[in-house]
């Protein structure tokens, strides 16, 4: 893990993932998931609802864990849900640097807020995800 990340590193980070994710309708799943560590766990209120909902036994307490499980989830929405041409899946609003950590608030296309904080390591891969919507 990174001790400290910079305002510029976070950035740095984020702009990646930002531009993975809003890559067309679809976003771009392999560039999406080279911001991800191999032993990422991704945590988020929607991995159990959706899982379960396609009979995914993956992710049942609502976390993913292994680049793997999350690639198969991040892809099975990605398809789900695609964004109408033009639109950002999601546009950033803020990002903050922390310990080992960024924190960044967007919105979905949804119109919903969102926010999730990235543990890196060392790097700059993203080992642990937490999500928040509301």
């Amino acid at each position: 893990m990174l001790a400290n990340i910079t305002p510029q590193l976070a950035a740095q980070i984020m702009d990646r993932w930002f531009a993975a994710w809003n890559a067309g309708p679809q976003g771009e799943l392999d560039a999406i998931m080279a911001c991800y560590g191999e032993g990422i766990e991704h945590t988020s209120p929607f991995v159990a609802r959706f899982n379960q909902g396609l009979g995914v036994a993956e992710g049942g307490d609502g976390t993913l864990r292994g680049k793997a499980q999350v690639r198969a989830y991040f892809g099975r929405a990605l398809s789900s849900n695609p964004t109408p041409s033009g639109v950002l899946r999601f546009t950033p609003m803020h990002v903050t640097a922390g310990v080992s950590s960024v924190l960044v608030v967007y919105r979905r296309w949804t119109g919903e807020l969102a926010g999730e904080v990235f543990f890196v390591d060392g790097a700059g891969l993203i080992v642990r995800s937490v999500s928040h919507y509301g």
